[in-house]
């Protein structure tokens, strides 16, 4: 299993923009089937360091995780984030557990 963690700060660092954030990458797994596992979680202490809002997805494998980085839906809602967005973090790591 591939697990795919990104992290996202917000330009608007507001409840609002991070709300309409989870709401375009909650949509997703509806959406595309290859996603096995899909939470989004919004950041709930304040400091200057931390991101805004969290995503931790699950995948079969790394080629299915690729086809999932373009599948056209995804695309949609990644043209979004580089919009409201100031830095993105990922790590992709498979969990052999």
């Amino acid at each position: 299993m591939l697990v795919h963690v990104v992290m996202f700060k917000l330009k608007d660092r507001t409840q609002e923009q991070a709300q309409a954030l989870k709401a375009k990458l909650d949509a997703l797994p509806a959406k595309i089937d290859l996603i096995q596992s899909f939470e989004v979680g919004i950041n709930t202490v304040e400091s200057a360091r931390a991101y805004d809002v969290v995503l931790i997805s699950k995948f079969d494998s790394m080629e299915s995780m690729q086809a999932y980085q373009v599948h056209a839906d995804h695309q949609e809602v990644l043209a979004y984030v580089r919009e409201v967005t100031d830095g993105i973090v990922a790590v992709d790591y498979e969990d052999v557990s």
